[in-house]
């Protein structure tokens, strides 16, 4: 008896309603108002190619190493801003609450990185209900059928995964152990985008981001940004998001 009880507590899944719940109620409990992060970012050669001389700086192969700015503004504004570690121009987009502004070069897998670090991890309330309406309402937009859930693997950690997870299909996974976002998969002819949020352990960022966030299209990485450092009492009203 104590074996098929085990065997039901493991394969349990909770419905999306109470997943989405555990996790807009982790960003509520948030105890800051405003991050900043320092750290690098690694765009991917076949991008590197372009992008490097628009913004001002020499790339002859590999990875193109660029720093990397992430100002979050609770709730719903994001800002992202590459630029060569040299000097140069910059690369900037911005996400306030649903409206994206972009600066400098164009980077597709850096639109694509705001827009859901913002819908998913910039969320924050004092009212009832309203983080989880607000994820619901975003993952709508994105077409998840929340009405799948289902366990998976990501990173070697057990996921709670929301959607049709195939590759033409949008899905949206979350940790099981931490109720954190850890992916969204959104299909596109030219490529799926699949943004991956990996590794909450950071000591300078813990709940409040990720330290490092991936963006793939179809098998291959455009973007890594890897967070160093982070102040969670960034004074960001002068920001422009």
């Amino acid at each position: 008896m104590k074996h098929v009880l085990l065997a039901l507590v493991l394969t349990y899944i909770m419905p999306s309603y109470s997943v989405l719940k555990r996790v807009a109620n982790n960003r509520d409990e948030l105890n800051v108002t405003a991050v900043k992060t320092e750290g690098l970012a690694a765009v991917a050669p076949v991008l590197a190619r372009q992008l490097a001389p628009a913004l001002g700086t020499s790339w002859s192969s590999g990875e193109l190493s660029l720093s990397a700015t992430i100002q979050v503004r609770y709730p719903g504004r994001c800002r992202i801003d590459l630029s060569p570690t040299d000097g140069g121009k910059t690369a900037t987009v911005a996400w306030a609450n649903g409206k994206k502004r972009s600066e400098g070069p164009s980077l597709p897998a850096l639109e694509v990185a705001v827009e859901q670090l913002c819908a998913t991890l910039a969320l924050k309330s004092s009212t009832e209900g309203e983080t989880r309406s607000a994820l619901e309402r975003h993952l709508a937009s994105l077409k998840v059928d929340t009405r799948q859930v289902a366990l998976g693997r990501f990173e070697g950690a057990v996921v709670f995964v929301l959607g049709d997870k195939s590759e033409t299909s949008a899905w949206f996974e979350v940790y099981k152990d931490r109720f954190l976002p850890a992916r969204v998969h959104l299909p596109d002819p030219a490529g799926a985008w699949d943004v991956r949020f990996v590794d909450y352990t950071s000591q300078a960022t813990g709940d409040w981001l990720p330290r490092v966030i991936e963006v793939w299209r179809g098998k291959e990485l455009n973007l890594r940004l890897s967070v160093l450092s982070a102040d969670g009492h960034a004074a960001l009203e002068s920001v422009k998001f």
